[in-house]
């Protein structure tokens, strides 16, 4: 499995056209046939707008062989369930393991 290190492009994450840009920025490095983690390590903070353009093109990509690596980053602890509400694409499962996995609530 390939990682990708969050905290490369920054430590603060917050507008969305900046999520699609480390998405193709990070695109030609990975390798498909592997699936991948992301990992949240150094990140203060991470907004839903950049996460979810970034994830989203990302389990697209991958065709939802991503992880979210468990993290106590509170920022990203409550972005997922917000991301995960009513979703119907390839980041909607992602999103729910990686829930799961970090016991966090789901919301209506």
């Amino acid at each position: 499995m390939q990682t990708i290190n969050l905290k490369k492009f920054g430590t603060v994450l917050i507008s969305r056209p900046e999520g699609l840009e480390a998405f193709r920025a990070i695109r030609p490095s990975l390798n498909t046939s592997q699936p991948v983690a992301v990992d949240f390590e150094g990140v203060l903070t991470v907004t839903s707008g950049w996460f979810d353009e970034f994830l989203t093109n990302l389990a697209e990509h991958f065709s939802g062989r991503v992880e979210l690596l468990p993290t106590a980053n509170a920022s990203v602890r409550a972005v997922l369930p917000v991301l995960a509400v009513q979703r119907d694409d390839a980041a909607a499962g992602v999103l729910k393991r990686a829930m799961t996995v970090m016991n966090l609530p789901t919301l209506s």
